[in-house]
């Protein structure tokens, strides 16, 4: 899988049922073996990681990219280019 460039969003739940989403720009990278492992352990199956800027990242837990909602399940960063590392997943085991 090569990198790809798009437009995500972030999502911040309001009440059960709403969200309040902000777009951002974001680089989608592919995630290595070892990813599936962290992912594991929080009950997620890892997807991608998407880089997006640090000022546009709040503490979302939850990604939208390209239709598809995933759980962010862990975060690296803010790297020194200004960029947060989001490591995104489908959840599994729970509803």
């Amino acid at each position: 899988m090569a990198t790809i460039e798009a437009i995500v969003k972030l999502l911040t739940k309001k009440n059960q049922k709403e969200y309040l989403e902000k777009e951002a720009y974001g680089t989608i990278h592919p995630v290595g073996r070892d990813e599936f492992t962290a992912a594991g352990q929080k009950n997620c199956k890892a997807s991608m990681m998407v880089e997006v800027w640090g000022f546009e990242y709040e503490g979302q837990t939850e990604i939208i990219v390209d239709g598809r909602k995933m759980a962010v399940y862990r975060t690296y960063g803010p790297k020194s280019n200004g960029k947060i590392e989001l490591y995104a997943g489908e959840r599994v085991g729970k509803n």
